[in-house]
């Protein structure tokens, strides 16, 4: 099959790009500043986090966020993985490294909101940040960190061993 066909698929229709996350839009442009030809660098949970926040505020669903990185940790795309519900959003490796793997990212950063107020990590949390390191390792994408960010409050769970 040749590639113009496969990317047609079995409709027959041209595959077209999600609608990308005004946010996210917005965090790439400010982390990566074309123009200059200066990208920002992701070395700290602090600085994923500045990245991050303003995407994840006020949201009134849980969202996870994962920002592509090369591998001097430049940022290379912030994108919307997954928008779920008051106290759930789905992290599956297949969707947080899809667009990593699009962009040639080295590492991603994971981050997700608890719109409760407490960025405290829930067990499910610490499950999927273990998941989404193997998957990371299989397919040569490093899981750098998973922010959970709870308004201007945050953690690490890399910090916490857990990456």
């Amino acid at each position: 099959m040749g590639q113009d066909a496969w990317r047609q698929g079995a409709r027959g229709g041209v595959a077209q790009a999600e609608p990308r996350c005004p946010a996210c839009v917005a965090a790439t442009a400010r982390a990566v500043d074309a123009a200059a030809g200066e990208r920002l660098a992701v070395t700290s949970p602090e600085s994923a986090a500045t990245v991050v926040a303003p995407v994840l505020a006020g949201r009134d669903r849980e969202a996870c966020v994962a920002v592509a990185l090369d591998t001097r940790h430049l940022v290379l795309d912030v994108g919307v993985v997954s928008i779920g519900s008051l106290d759930h959003t789905f992290m599956a490796p297949r969707e947080v490294y899809r667009d990593a793997l699009l962009v040639n990212a080295a590492a991603v950063v994971v981050a997700h909101n608890h719109p409760s107020g407490d960025p405290t990590p829930s067990a499910d949390d610490v499950a999927v940040t273990t998941r989404l390191a193997r998957a990371g390792e299989v397919v040569g994408v490093d899981l750098l960190d998973h922010l959970v960010v709870a308004g201007s409050r945050w953690q690490s769970l890399a910090r916490q061993g857990h990456c």
